[in-house]
């Protein structure tokens, strides 16, 4: 039950991401609670990786595994990269010139 209703909300999250944040940044100027929203929907992501580092699988043969070990090596094989890449706050690194190289003083 938990599961299904977290990654409904991974769904949500994932659509504001692919259509409000582009809208903001074209459109509108960036206000607190843009930015706090942005934050919240970043830090669900991150959490997201922890519940799956933790949420069983379906093996090859048909087994559910359940062995944490087995489920982190799966999880690191599988999506672990793209849902890291995803919960990166690229606008907020962005915003604050860490990836341009110019650091505000």
């Amino acid at each position: 039950m938990f599961k299904g209703c977290w990654d409904w909300m991974i769904l949500v999250a994932t659509f504001y991401v692919a259509i409000a944040v582009p809208y903001n940044a074209a459109f509108v100027k960036t206000d607190r609670l843009t930015m706090v929203s942005d934050v919240v929907v970043e830090a669900l992501f991150i959490v997201d990786i922890l519940v799956n580092f933790r949420t069983t699988y379906v093996s090859r043969k048909g087994e559910v595994v359940s062995d944490s070990k087995s489920i982190a090596l799966n999880y690191l094989r599988s999506w672990f990269i793209v849902d890291l890449l995803a919960a990166l706050p690229f606008d907020h690194l962005y915003a604050s010139n860490v990836i341009s190289g110019e650091y505000k003083s």
